[in-house]
């Protein structure tokens, strides 16, 4: 037997007597280290990565006490990344597996709150007002009422706003923010809106009129020039006997005057559409979504403005 050949036989020997070196690392699950990484990724803003660790947790851990939170805050998760479907499935299990319980009210809030960011505001409306028939918690009470307040003022229920933001009891964290709210809800009704019907009627009187009402001066000037040209050219072409034509002229000019008169009333509607966006982005909303579950079991709210 050559020489490398024996010195390959011994470094076999030497790992056959030695076998801790044929072993890989084990790694030890510790429920508090796993429970608290899933929630340093929600902090960090990564939660397609805090799901997955949230789900490890409750099927390693599944005895454990924080489980129907974990179970939450991959709803949770979702929710904040838009993944509006999914989060809805998830809060929904949660939901029902803990009816009654905090846990369960926090999973319908949240539902509401997926619908509330996709702006399907009745749907909404559907499930804070759930939460004030079904859960006396005092925070998810408050809460609740505090985003339904929101969402009246996003549907223009100016003073219906106003009478729920008075709902809050003076011991919220959020009861300052809701007295505000609740002055500044009235104050919707005096936004400067413009009239689709007025808009509409300025535009078939005279085409542009309608935009030029609505702050759109180049879009009605556009509309004046247009119609007035076919106007024009289809007088001329009458005069100099091309019926035919003129009549094509003013099958067109009528294309154009009705789509003046539409494009005026919808330019009504996209002004005040921005004008109450504009005056809600102004106004600090004070719901902090990020602490859903803290410690004690309660809805954790924080002073915190999102935009």
């Amino acid at each position: 037997m050559s020489k490398h050949r024996w010195i390959i036989l011994a470094f076999i020997l030497v790992l056959f007597f030695q076998p801790h070196l044929l072993h890989a690392t084990q790694i030890i699950l510790n429920s508090d280290d796993q429970f608290r990484y899933a929630e340093e990724l929600m902090r960090r803003q990564d939660y397609v990565l805090a799901v997955t660790e949230f789900e490890r947790f409750v099927h390693f851990f599944p005895e454990d006490q924080r489980v129907p939170r974990a179970k939450l805050l991959i709803g949770v998760s979702y929710l904040n990344a838009r993944d509006y479907e999914q989060a809805r499935k998830a809060l929904d299990s949660v939901y029902k597996a803990y009816p009654g319980k905090i846990e369960g009210g926090k999973a319908l809030f949240m539902i509401g709150e997926s619908y509330y960011r996709q702006e399907v505001y009745e749907e909404a409306n559907y499930y804070f007002k759930r939460i004030l028939e079904t859960f006396g918690y005092p925070e998810l009470r408050d809460a609740a009422l505090y985003r339904l307040g929101w969402n009246q003022m996003q549907l223009q229920h100016w003073r219906a706003a106003a009478d729920t933001f008075k709902g809050i009891e003076p011991m919220s964290p959020l009861y300052q923010s809701a007295e505000e709210l609740s002055v500044k809800s009235i104050e919707g009704e005096t936004l400067p809106y413009k009239d689709p019907t007025a808009a509409g009627m300025m535009a078939a009187a005279l085409p542009g009129l309608g935009h030029a009402y609505c702050g759109r001066y180049k879009d009605g000037m556009v509309a004046l020039l247009l119609n007035g040209l076919f106007i024009w050219a289809a007088i001329e072409a009458f005069n100099s006997d091309q019926n035919v034509l003129g009549g094509i002229l003013v099958f067109a000019e009528a294309g154009w005057y009705g789509g003046n008169i539409y494009s005026a009333v919808n330019s009504a509607h996209k002004y005040n559409r921005k004008i109450k966006e504009d005056y809600l982005q102004s106004l600090p909303d004070r719901l902090n979504l990020d602490l859903l579950a803290n410690r004690n079991g309660y809805l954790g709210l924080a002073l915190k403005i999102e935009f």
